[in-house]
């Protein structure tokens, strides 16, 4: 509440330039104009995961959303980030008869962080789509528990033992994430979810990584 109050005294910078912005948005209009928006943004069947989406490239103002989400104590900026992915994918992408599940984080990053950002753009698309959200997955301890910055054969390896389901799984899921680098991490949450009972896994990031 008081970051709110402060937010109407003194309207935050735009978050990838630093200028002036309105209270609508965390972009100003030349920011958001520079989007990197990519032209072939889904994907089909690939391993456990029946389509996949990824709406933007990590660059420009988009990465500097990501960053703001995931590393600037700025979970504002789902809404917008999940406003993009929304307009972004076909209408027929949003399956009405699945649960949005977020890719869970690591307890420790969760805990400096004092939220979860996967956590906080899978809702603020559940928001804009009116699909139901669950939390079958957790965060499992072991080689899984960091990938930033491994190759992509040590993150394949390592996202088999990272992700667990606590439960059962909703039988159509969309599995979101901030980021999409080599799908390790993706692929890890369908696996567990449709051994967790889901028939149907569909994906999406807000960006993909080079």
């Amino acid at each position: 509440m008081l970051r709110r109050a402060l937010d109407l005294l003194a309207p935050p910078g735009c978050w990838a330039c630093g200028g002036p912005v309105n209270l609508a948005s965390p972009l100003c209009p030349a920011c958001a104009s520079e989007l990197p928006w990519r032209e072939a943004s889904t994907g089909r069947r690939d391993g456990a995961i029946d389509r996949a989406a990824a709406p933007l490239a990590l660059a420009g103002p988009a990465r500097d959303l990501v960053h703001a989400l995931k590393f600037r104590d700025a979970p504002g900026v789902a809404s917008l980030m999940a406003a993009h992915v929304v307009h972004a994918l076909p209408a027929g992408f949003f399956d009405p008869r699945a649960a949005v599940v977020a890719v869970p984080p690591h307890p420790g990053r969760r805990r400096r962080r004092g939220y979860d950002h996967a956590d906080a753009l899978a809702r603020a698309i559940a928001t804009r789509t009116g699909l139901p959200l669950a939390a079958p997955l957790v965060r499992a301890g072991g080689r899984g528990a960091r990938q930033r910055g491994a190759g992509r054969r040590a993150r394949l390896a390592g996202a088999a033992v990272a992700v667990r389901a606590a439960g059962a799984a909703p039988a159509r899921c969309l599995l979101v994430d901030d980021v999409r680098t080599t799908g390790a991490t993706l692929q890890a949450c369908a696996r567990a979810l449709r051994d967790a009972g889901a028939r149907r896994v569909d994906a999406v990031a807000y960006a993909q990584a080079p």
